[in-house]
């Protein structure tokens, strides 16, 4: 049977790849979920929900999460960071260790 929609076509042609690439991209998607539910804290759980449902389109909701999800601003007060200053190189990493200049 051929369809009108090519991406049809080769998945059926090709149904264990399609298979793979689906369980690729919902690995990824819940990658990025769970990434968001951990590191927003500061986030509203409307919101975290609302970009959940983003990122489980694969590629497009990728990329719309990329371009404009902003996180909240970095407390002073907190003590990992994941980018930023300390990240590149300027932290401290104990007494006498190789964080100074």
């Amino acid at each position: 049977m051929i369809s009108d929609t090519p991406i049809i076509d080769f998945m059926q042609a090709h149904w264990k790849l399609s298979i793979i690439i689906l369980a690729a991209c919902a690995a990824v998607s819940l990658c990025l979920i769970a990434r968001l539910w951990v590191t927003g804290r500061k986030v509203r759980v409307l919101r975290k929900l609302a970009w959940s449902i983003v990122l489980l389109v694969p590629l497009f909701g990728w990329l719309f999460f990329a371009a404009f999800y902003h996180p909240p601003e970095r407390s002073e007060n907190e003590g990992h960071v994941e980018y930023g200053g300390a990240a590149a190189g300027g932290g401290d990493f104990g007494p006498g260790g190789f964080g100074h200049h």
